[in-house]
């Protein structure tokens, strides 16, 4: 079956992200009822300073048995654990210094290596033991979108997109946005899902989701068509501004 994709608007950003934490925590909540335990990828950027920031207290907090919940990530930006712009290090800071999350099951991109390729080599297999052990899927997977279409780190017409269908981690070089260097999950790997969270907000977003939910395109032009689990379900929620296209 193909992915089933629901869309949600919302008036402000405010209730957009609300709308998030709730199904997130319902996601996770309902996966750990199945099946004990859950497996999530986490993306950064907005989500670290307007997602993560609700799930770290009540009530969404007190929603979600954190010791039963493994966490890797869409993706990482290539700097140290200490580097403003590392996406754990953002989200251990709004997020999992603030929830009963046990530190073994937080699996961050091991940006330490001198070798990105290395790293990557190391997150591919990091994840295909994961899957492993929960059944070959993601309970979800968190992404954002760019303005430019980009998701994870999966950036419009870039190399990294041509990676064989096997691999689960990718490096992108000559990222267009800064730093230049990333690590991300592959399609292969983020179709590995039950359920797929997009959330999306602003006005300088309306032209790339009127672009990923058209009826026909690239996925080459638009990364977040190449998510497409099989058997799962995807939820655009977005606000008002992010939907005007």
């Amino acid at each position: 079956m193909t992915a089933e994709r629901i869309i949600q608007i919302y008036g402000s950003a405010d209730e957009l992200y609300g709308a998030a934490a709730a199904l997130t925590a319902a996601t996770l909540q309902q996966a750990i009822g199945q099946r004990r335990r859950a497996l999530v990828a986490l993306s950064g950027g907005s989500l670290t300073a307007r997602l993560y920031p609700l799930l770290a207290n009540p009530p969404w907090r007190d929603q979600i048995d954190w010791s039963a919940v493994s966490i890797l990530f869409a993706d990482e930006r290539y700097v140290p654990f200490d580097h403003p712009d590392n996406t754990y290090r953002a989200t251990r800071q709004t997020l999992l210094d603030h929830v009963p999350a046990r530190a073994e099951q937080v699996f961050p991109v091991p940006s330490y290596y001198r070798d990105p390729e290395q790293a990557a080599a190391i997150y591919h297999r990091q994840t295909a033991a994961l899957l492993a052990t929960h059944d070959g899927r993601f309970d979800l997977v968190i992404l954002g979108m760019g303005p430019d279409g980009h998701t994870a780190s999966l950036f419009p017409r870039h190399p990294a997109l041509a990676t064989p269908a096997d691999a689960l981690a990718v490096v992108a070089r000559d990222a267009p946005k800064p730093p230049p260097v990333r690590i991300s999950l592959t399609p292969t790997a983020l179709n590995a899902a039950r359920t797929v969270l997009f959330v999306v907000s602003g006005a300088d977003k309306a032209q790339a989701v009127a672009a990923a939910l058209s009826a026909s395109g690239d996925p080459l032009d638009q990364p977040t068509r190449l998510i497409q689990p099989v058997d799962g379900q995807i939820h655009w929620l977005l606000d008002a501004a992010a939907a005007r296209g």
